[in-house]
């Protein structure tokens, strides 16, 4: 088994994609916390990935990369960003360059498209309209694998994330959901197969009208397994009867109607 060394994995998304990997992979398992319900073939590591130092001992004798972690919230500022979704990005790929490892998965977020309509969207070709701070960090981490993707020969797949739930809670989520099955085959894709150089593809399962084509992951094999309309929250609500406050008439939905923070660094 290869052994992949895995950031914010104690997160939520890593707790869906963790089960499906460690039947193909040995796992490191890097977050300010330790992971909880180890299987034989994982490992935690409690670190911090803004700290250079700590992020080098991590990834030293991986065979890859799958990086998930990050600051978010709702109304985060920029200066909250700084370490854990640019310095940290830069962390890792450096780290990836110094250690000879081959693969780099990036958790990236339907959100760097967020501003854009959902009337009329165009998917997978949108321009990039990132909305918020939280947004705009995955934009710059895209770039960065693209940095060293070209420079260095790292192959590197960016997932932009739809909405990793258990269930679909809204009428806008249902277009952009995705299983922690689904998500996994992808993540396997990124870090397996052979044509993957610079990737972009979208993290989302099967769904009804669904905003993004997937164009590309399906072009590299990617066969969604699980299907929204099987996932509906009980409390779903439809999009026409969402609050302005959700942003239903947008693709990043809540973060659209929040202000931009920007705070003077102390």
């Amino acid at each position: 088994m290869k052994t992949i060394l895995v950031t914010g994995a104690a997160g939520g998304v890593a707790a869906r994609v963790r089960p499906y990997l460690r039947e193909r992979y040995n796992l490191r398992l890097l977050d300010l916390r330790e992971a909880c319900d180890l299987a034989a073939n994982e490992t935690a590591i409690v670190g911090d990935i803004a700290d250079r130092d700590a992020v080098l001992r991590a990834a030293q004798g991986a065979d890859a990369i799958l990086h998930l972690a990050c600051a978010y919230s709702l109304d985060i500022d920029f200066e909250a960003t700084l370490d854990a979704n640019y310095r940290a990005q830069l962390y890792l790929l450096d780290a990836a360059r110094e250690h000879g490892i081959g693969r780099f998965v990036f958790a990236s977020s339907h959100h760097v498209l967020g501003q854009h309509r959902v009337d009329g969207f165009a998917g997978d070709h949108a321009s990039i309209a990132p909305d918020g701070f939280y947004a705009l960090s995955k934009v710059f981490g895209e770039a960065a694998c693209a940095l060293y993707a070209h420079r260095h020969g790292i192959k590197t797949m960016s997932i932009r994330i739809g909405s990793a739930t258990d269930t679909i809670g809204d009428g806008r989520r249902q277009h952009i959901w995705v299983s922690g099955r689904d998500l996994a085959q992808l993540i396997r894709v990124g870090l397996e197969h052979a044509d993957v150089s610079n990737e972009v593809v979208y993290g989302v399962s099967r769904c009804a009208a669904p905003f993004f084509d997937n164009a590309r992951a399906t072009e590299l094999g990617y066969v969604p397994q699980d299907s929204a309309q099987d996932n509906l929250s009980p409390a779903f609500v439809a999009r026409e009867a969402m609050p302005a406050s959700e942003g239903p008439d947008f693709v990043g939905g809540p973060y659209v109607p929040k202000p931009l923070i920007v705070r003077t660094p102390q």
